[in-house]
């Protein structure tokens, strides 16, 4: 039986949408690979050596913040509960506030008190820790580096013979366009899952 004309519309009209939708689909592919290849290339370059300078300095102030919370802290909390005074302490008294006579002791130094208590060095540290002068001393480590850095040349840095489309953007910067570009990726995704939701109605099998 031939097909009636108006048939024949519509198949062309559907032909015509299912080729419209495919080279949208088709066009979100290539911009998600695109986007993907950027996220993957933006924390390979090196940031501009003033923004390496700073996060330098940087570094002195989150990992001595970090100290004091996974180290020091503790240590205190320790000290203050009874838990380093070996094996001369009641264990009763393990977990509730030190005595004063155990503080008394441990502060003159008494045999079998707390007066040996590493409230600064990691228990599990045989040599001391930088990372204790950071959370200490935080502001005069990094007046110190920076008087250092201020003596060294780009090539201490690794920066010599590196040409300019070689280095990326500073930190803030980076750190927007990957925010950006993971913004995209998700619109992205979204389009495409859709794109392929009506493609399968007008039963095309997607693949990906």
């Amino acid at each position: 039986m031939a097909l009636t004309q108006q048939e024949i519309d519509a198949f062309n009209q559907v032909k015509s949408s299912v080729a419209a939708i495919q080279a949208q689909y088709d066009a979100v592919c290539v911009e998600i690979a695109t986007t993907e290849n950027q996220l993957s290339d933006f924390p390979l370059l090196p940031v501009p050596i003033a923004d390496l300078k700073a996060a330098i300095l940087d570094f002195v102030d989150a990992r001595g913040q970090a100290y004091l919370a996974e180290y020091i802290r503790p240590s205190i909390q320790q000290f203050a509960t009874n838990q380093m005074a070996g094996g001369s302490v009641d264990l009763h008294s393990i977990g509730k506030p030190i005595l004063f006579r155990d503080l008394e002791n441990a502060i003159n130094g008494v045999s079998g008190a707390s007066s040996n208590a590493q409230l600064i060095t990691a228990f599990d540290k045989f040599q001391f820790n930088d990372l204790a002068l950071y959370a200490f001393f935080g502001a005069l480590v990094k007046a110190g580096l920076t008087s250092a850095m201020a003596g060294m040349v780009d090539a201490d840095f690794g920066y010599d013979g590196l040409l300019p489309e070689q280095i990326g953007t500073d930190r803030v910067t980076r750190r927007a366009a990957i925010q950006a570009a993971q913004d995209t990726l998700s619109a992205l995704q979204v389009s495409k899952s859709a794109l392929a939701d009506n493609l399968r109605q007008l039963g095309v099998v997607v693949k990906g």
